[in-house]
């Protein structure tokens, strides 16, 4: 079987399709929301998995209406705890960071940590591993991104601030 979610390696929906589904599946790394549920439509023998529930920001409304549009199924709800980190390339130093990229959900969970930051410029990303990778990818050695610590371990950057979101422990819920 293969499970479609969104994001690059070291997504969340990576970590919570490989906490259902562990060693049985195949994981098929996706853009966006929409082709999860496209691959999941085009493909019956497989699945998508999505969130649709952020215990701080509330209801993923894009992936209810995705629902309804496609009119699949829900055949488990995976509850995943979520712990962001500020990332940047080994050598770097928080005080040369002059952009922070991440997802805009995960941007709006760690806005205290954020506003406490001086000159620096957040900027929204399809993805919060996906900021990652294109850290990695670009040698961008004036930005950071926020994303799990597996983001960190996959695309080789260094953690300089642990548990950055504003309200611990966040939840999501995945379906």
């Amino acid at each position: 079987m293969t499970v479609a979610y969104q994001g690059e390696p070291g997504a969340f929906s990576e970590e919570a399709a490989r906490a259902f589904f562990g060693r049985k599946a195949r994981l098929a790394p996706l853009e966006s929301f929409k082709d999860v549920f496209r691959f999941a439509v085009q493909h019956r023998s497989s699945c998508g998995i999505v969130p649709i529930e952020n215990s701080v920001s509330g209801s993923i409304h894009q992936n209810y209406d995705l629902l309804l549009k496609h009119k699949l199924h829900i055949i488990v709800e995976v509850k995943l705890g979520v712990q962001l980190h500020l990332m940047v390339l080994p050598g770097v130093s928080l005080k040369n960071v002059r952009s922070v990229y991440s997802h805009a959900q995960a941007l709006g969970q760690c806005e205290d940590f954020l506003r406490s930051l001086r000159r620096v410029n957040v900027v929204a990303y399809y993805d919060t591993a996906g900021a990652a990778k294109m850290i990695r990818e670009r040698d961008r050695w004036d930005a950071a991104a926020i994303a799990s610590g597996r983001a960190a371990s996959v695309y080789g950057l260094r953690i300089v601030r642990r548990n950055v979101e504003s309200n611990r422990p966040s939840i999501i819920s995945m379906n």
